[in-house]
């Protein structure tokens, strides 16, 4: 079995016939089928704190024996457009770094690199740049967490993250003003914030069309992996 780690349910939203299986200590958990195999699928909240308590919380009531962290990420490098899929052959969080295992099959389209884990979203082009000098290729908020709890239970970590985010472009909105302290977003706040900055009304809806398109692309992706397991 494997374990699929996420911030937020729509970065599953690209998977068909899921099967919801919801459990303590999980936001929201599912289940689907990876090339025969069985997976199951949390999200629980954004950032390094929710990812690894959703995951141990998943790990104690399953019998997985390999953690993938996945969902959306945003690039660092100006060549990954939207919809990209980038599989991480490290994490860098800080100094500490962290090995990834790349699947053993996987999607020739794939992009591979290193990823940098972070504590705030990252809005700014400008702060996309300055990341991008560690090396990293894209940018996510939980990897890191994840890499250290697959290293403390002695199991395989992977991490394939799809490209929500452009480098070279800001955010529409200061996202994480929205975000609850158990790290889910807040639909209201993200409303207030919106009906604040009419003008920026174009770029969250591109933002959903480009959550809804990665969703997709990282689904495919993942159906496409063979991910080696003890």
């Amino acid at each position: 079995m494997l374990l699929l780690v996420a911030a937020l349910p729509v970065e599953f939203a690209g998977f068909r016939h899921l099967q919801r299986c919801d459990a303590a200590g999980t936001g929201w958990m599912a289940s689907v089928m990876i090339r025969g195999r069985q997976a199951l699928l949390v999200a629980n909240g954004m950032g390094r704190q929710a990812a690894c308590a959703g995951a141990r919380a998943a790990l104690d009531g399953s019998r997985a024996r390999a953690i993938i962290s996945t969902g959306f990420a945003g690039a660092l490098d100006p060549a990954l457009p939207v919809g990209s899929v980038i599989m991480a052959n490290s994490i860098v969080c800080g100094d500490r770094r962290f090995g990834s295992r790349l699947p053993s099959v996987r999607p020739l389209h794939a992009h591979t690199g290193t990823i940098v884990t972070v504590d705030r979203i990252v809005r700014t082009a400008t702060a996309k740049r300055r990341l991008a000098a560690t090396g990293g290729r894209a940018v996510d908020m939980e990897s890191a967490a994840l890499a250290c709890l697959a290293q403390e239970r002695g199991l395989p970590f992977y991490c394939v993250r799809g490209i929500s985010d452009v480098a070279d472009r800001d955010l529409p909105l200061d996202i994480g003003r929205v975000v609850l302290p158990d790290g889910t977003l807040s639909a209201s706040r993200l409303l207030q914030l919106a009906v604040s900055r009419p003008g920026r009304w174009g770029g969250l809806v591109r933002l959903w069309r480009d959550a809804r398109v990665t969703a997709r692309s990282l689904a495919e992706a993942l159906d496409q992996c063979e991910f080696e397991v003890p």
